[in-house]
């Protein structure tokens, strides 16, 4: 299927790979299914785009790869919601605030996105106060304010 998108234009998705929403984002209560969009094949970054709004999009990383220690337990709601019985079958992308020079983005790492990848389920998923959600994307420690 061709979707509409802010940072590509008009291109093809799989709609075998789109990703239903068992919740809403906040503050995007019409967006419920999304395509994970890569921005290149050297880049560690994607589009999560809407196929519903073509204006939300929200660009998202691994976290993983930003502070390798980032470690969460999920409720046994969300895994519920989310089908999640083997961890396997589990992705997380953490929601990249851009900012100007690049060196001054963030990670929130305090609501990730969670993917149930089998059934293509996902949740953004809010954490205690463990993390913050603005973690330097360059992995420093302390949180930016």
């Amino acid at each position: 299927m061709f979707i509409e998108t802010d940072y590509f234009g008009k291109i093809e998705v799989n709609e075998d790979e789109t990703i239903s929403f068992v919740s809403e984002i906040p503050g995007f209560p019409e967006s419920k299914t999304f395509a994970l969009i890569p921005y290149g094949d050297e880049l560690p970054f994607w589009s999560l785009q809407s196929i519903d709004d073509p204006a939300c999009a929200f660009v998202v990383t691994n976290p993983f790869w930003h502070k390798p220690d980032y470690a969460f337990e999920l409720t046994d709601g969300a895994k519920e919601q989310l089908g999640i019985d083997e961890a396997e079958h589990v992705s997380v992308y953490a929601i990249v605030t851009l900012r100007d020079p690049f060196d001054a983005s963030t990670l929130n790492l305090k609501a990730p996105i969670v993917i149930e990848t089998k059934e293509r389920r996902g949740k953004q998923v809010i954490l205690d106060d463990v993390y913050p959600a603005r973690f330097p994307l360059g992995g420093q420690k302390e949180e930016v304010r």
